[in-house]
């Protein structure tokens, strides 16, 4: 099975590191454990931009394309490297690919997309996806990692798409601002509108948010796949929900 694993910015980074390590070492070990199960595992990442302003000791998000394209040229470096070093320790090695949405729109470059993705897996390596931020102004202005693993995912034909946040998964209301917040354990996309979602704004170093999240359920749901949304600080969370465990938040386009 192929599975895509989107990672949020919130996650790769911590208040004592440039990149958090300990979570890293944590999802590299439950890659080798899924890849040890016989799947196919593709990541996309955020963080570039995020690490760059651990860098540069930055708390505010500049507004500025011209920085926040600086910064992801530096916190990229960091950020590939922290996941080459912890995947390593497993006999698994990290490929790097950067990509936009019009690469995603073009139908000659999907299709060498696909491809590489398929040699890159071949290989044994582990893709590692991410926006091409440090030269596409549009991937800052208008782009977000949630929406491109969706539309990454659809692209190779991907039965699961795992989104990690630093949530438990999607709830009814804000539990930011709402102790009443319920988890959704379970959604049919179908039946999204009759739920009344409220949601939040997206975090400190991230762009994108729950909305985003749910486009790219929109865009990736077919009747053959599905979905999840869920905390990726949970222990084993993705083990648990190769395991089917009552984890984070399943999305399916209907049952």
């Amino acid at each position: 099975m192929k599975i895509v694993i989107k990672i949020g910015s919130s996650l790769v980074t911590s208040d004592s590191e440039i990149v958090d390590l300990s979570f890293l070492k944590t999802i590299s070990d439950q890659i080798n454990k899924i890849k040890d199960a016989g799947h196919e595992v593709i990541l996309v990442s955020s963080g570039a931009i995020a690490c760059g302003m651990k860098t540069w000791n930055l708390n505010n998000r500049p507004k500025e394309i011209e920085k926040l394209q600086a910064l992801s040229a530096v916190g990229q470096i960091g950020l590939i490297n922290a996941y080459q070093d912890e995947l390593k320790k497993h006999g698994l090695f990290a490929a790097q690919v950067l990509l936009s949405h019009e690469d995603l729109k073009d139908p000659i470059r999907s299709v060498n997309i696909k491809k590489s993705i398929k040699n890159i897996l071949s290989l044994g390596a582990i893709p590692i996806i991410n926006e091409n931020d440090s030269v596409s102004t549009e991937e800052i202005e208008f782009g977000d990692n949630d929406q491109l693993s969706g539309d990454l995912a659809k692209l190779i034909c991907s039965e699961l798409l795992i989104i990690l946040t630093d949530q438990d998964g999607v709830f009814d209301k804000n539990p930011a601002t709402n102790q009443n917040a319920k988890l959704l354990n379970e959604i049919e996309f179908l039946d999204l509108d009759s739920l009344e979602i409220e949601f939040g704004n997206p975090g400190e170093y991230g762009r994108g948010g729950m909305k985003t999240k749910l486009l790219a359920a929109e865009n990736y749901l077919n009747s053959e796949n599905r979905m999840f949304i869920a905390n990726g600080k949970s222990k084993n969370i993705l083990l648990d929900i190769l395991s089917e465990k009552r984890v984070g938040t399943i999305i399916r386009l209907t049952n």
